[in-house]
């Protein structure tokens, strides 16, 4: 009895024990869930980086210490696009401790980012305010040039080529473009090991010719995941340099030039080396064919004698691409030289030029003789129709120039002439007369009309009037004149709306043609009416809308700033209104050229501010709802 007595106490004990190590566990267990939670998961980034900077194509990794729950913030600036994914869930979904941030597009080159993570709290309940954690990276920058081969101090060969090496590896981080000056067509290759480009021109360079290299880079963003570019950005200019190509021969000088050779002048040709006499016999030509004879002392200066030149006569002498020269250079091209002998005074040029039209009426007459001229006997020929007074100056003894005493007229055609028989001074008299026909330009008449952009999607005409009564001296709001023309808010059903001849007719901040319309001419006179004289007015001429501008008084006008195609609608009492697509108002300001005939017309557009129309287009776009406006006197 006494044995079986003690084996009960001990398994009372053993069991008091378990009972009181189970409960010292659980309650171990909510101690240290109660620590936990009343402390914010610490999070730490993982990024793939190179020397210290993050890559373009790399993943936002936050890995925290302790599951998190879902709701966490997480805000980038500069402002990033991406998607958000969790990561290493300890039971299914659920307890996540880590948190991945994909990026729409490859990250910024050389940028700084701010990852600002808010509404951090442990996944478990807890006791504490949500922890915020502010983490910062910087990208990789871009690659640069580091150094270009050769040197541009150096003379280059015909057919050299270029490396340039940049200081990193080009990984889809930037595209680079080489454009030489003058233009070189040429293929550009990337090194396998993608740090360096080697340029190797299709033709030979040019002797003697510099070429400039301006190395542009563009910043390339792709679509993160893909090699699908996104969007680049402007170039920039990183790199430029100059090489002088070795020197070709060439020619020096040509004599003689110009237009009034005289007619015992030799031709002399100057080289840049000493001239292989045979090879230039072979390769020279004069057209008209002369008789003389080519002959140097030096080498390097060729003279033609030439047994006599005819008058008035134009003269080609031609050097044809492979002339050599004893230093073993050649002409790499044809080299062509052309004079013309003296003949009868003619014109070389004037302004205006024949034919010219919009001169300005403040324009003088120039006449440029191609030789020295008689000054008497150039102003006693000089005449211009209508018959205008003016005086003369000269330039030299071949530019005269005629200055009207008052303004030309505008739009008025004038024949500036000059007689035949005008003596030379070197040459033969002249034997043509010479007549240039030009026209002045076209008057522009505008008012000084103050711009005011209109304050609601649909209120040009109330911003038109506002524009006119501004200009006439008197500020006024667009709510104003928005009450006193009056709303007509019921919407649009059945065909049935309101009467734009008695009211706006819908939601002034709404859209054509469902939520709003617009008013027409006889509410904005009326408004128009408590502060000046205001006429609306429908079915008049382009000559009446003229007339008025000319008088000093801005007209509104009504068109269309869409497709003008028609929209008519019944009123509640059966009345028809017609309408169109796109209604707009505009005030004109002003035309061009006459009244009686316009050639385009100045308006200011309440949404884009001064527009001009041909005169065809704006009686097009006027004409959609019969010619009618408001004009503000």
């Amino acid at each position: 009895m006494a044995l079986n007595n003690k084996k009960e106490k001990e398994k009372r004990f053993k069991a008091s024990y378990i009972v009181w190590s189970i409960a010292s566990a659980i309650f171990l267990l909510l101690v240290f869930l109660i620590l936990l939670a009343g402390r914010a998961p610490q999070p730490e980034m993982i990024v793939e980086k190179v020397d210290g900077k993050v890559l373009t194509d790399s993943e936002i990794m936050l890995q925290f210490d302790w599951p998190v729950a879902r709701q966490i913030d997480i805000e980038i600036t500069p402002e990033v696009y991406g998607q958000i994914r969790y990561e290493d869930n300890v039971i299914n979904e659920h307890l996540v401790k880590t948190i991945v941030f994909t990026p729409e597009l490859t990250w910024r080159t050389g940028v700084t980012y701010q990852v600002k993570v808010s509404n951090v709290e442990s996944a478990l309940p807890s006791y504490k305010e949500p922890a915020e954690y502010v983490l910062v990276f910087t990208t990789e920058d871009m690659p640069d040039v580091e150094l270009v081969s050769p040197d541009p101090a150096d003379l280059i060969r015909v057919n050299q080529e270029w490396t340039i090496s940049l200081d990193k590896i080009n990984e889809n981080l930037s595209e680079f473009d080489f454009q030489f000056t003058p233009e070189i067509e040429a293929t550009a290759s990337l090194s396998n090991d993608k740090r360096k480009y080697f340029i190797e021109p299709k033709g030979l360079l040019s002797q003697g010719q510099e070429y400039e290299l301006n190395i542009f880079r563009k910043k390339i963003r792709y679509h993160f995941g893909t090699q699908e570019i996104a969007f680049q950005d402007e170039p920039e200019s990183v790199w430029h340099g100059a090489w002088q190509v070795r020197e070709a021969p060439g020619i020096e000088s040509f004599s003689p030039q110009g237009n009034t050779v005289s007619l015992d002048e030799d031709i002399s040709i100057v080289f840049s080396e000493n001239v292989d006499l045979t090879s230039f016999k072979e390769n020279v030509a004069i057209e008209p064919a002369l008789e003389g004879q080519w002959i140097t002392e030096d080498y390097k200066t060729v003279t033609f004698t030439p047994d006599g030149y005819s008058q008035d006569t134009q003269y080609t002498v031609s050097l044809k691409s492979g002339l050599s020269t004893y230093e073993g250079g050649y002409l790499e091209e044809d080299s062509v030289h052309t004079f013309k002998t003296i003949g009868p005074v003619k014109l070389l040029r004037s302004f205006p030029a024949s034919g010219n039209q919009g001169v300005s009426v403040n324009s003088s007459v120039k006449i440029v003789f191609d030789q020295p001229v008689n000054r008497e006997s150039a102003q006693g020929g000089f005449s211009i129709s209508p018959q205008t007074a003016g005086s003369f100056t000269w330039d030299d003894d071949q530019t005269i120039i005629f200055h009207p005493s008052e303004s030309l007229g505008f739009n008025a055609e004038y024949i500036a002439a000059v007689a035949k028989g005008i003596t030379s001074q070197t040459g033969f008299d002249s034997e043509q007369a010479i007549t240039i026909p030009f026209i002045t330009e076209l008057s522009v008449t505008n008012l000084a009309v103050p711009f005011h952009r209109q304050e609601h999607n649909l209120s040009c005409e109330i911003a038109t009037l506002v524009m006119a009564l501004i200009f006439r001296g008197i500020n006024v709001s667009e709510a104003t004149i928005i009450e006193a023309i009056g709303v007509d808010p019921t919407p649009k059903q059945d065909g049935v709306w309101g009467n734009p001849h008695i009211a706006f007719v819908g939601d002034i901040d709404g859209k054509q043609p469902s939520t709003g319309y617009g008013v027409y001419w006889q509410p904005i006179a009326t408004a128009g009416q408590s502060y000046r004289e205001s006429e609306w007015f429908t079915g008049w001429t382009i000559t009446q809308l003229t007339n008025e501008i000319k008088n000093g008084n801005p007209v509104i006008v009504w068109g269309t700033a869409g497709s003008g195609t028609r929209i008519d609608w019944k009123t509640s009492d059966g009345g028809n209104v017609v309408a169109v697509n796109g209604e707009h108002t505009r005030i004109v300001t002003g035309f061009i050229g006459s009244a009686d005939n316009p050639s385009k017309i100045i308006t200011l557009d309440p949404l884009s501010g001064e527009k001009y129309f041909t005169k065809s287009s704006f009686e097009w776009n006027w004409g959609l709802l019969n010619n009618s406006g408001v004009v503000v006197r």
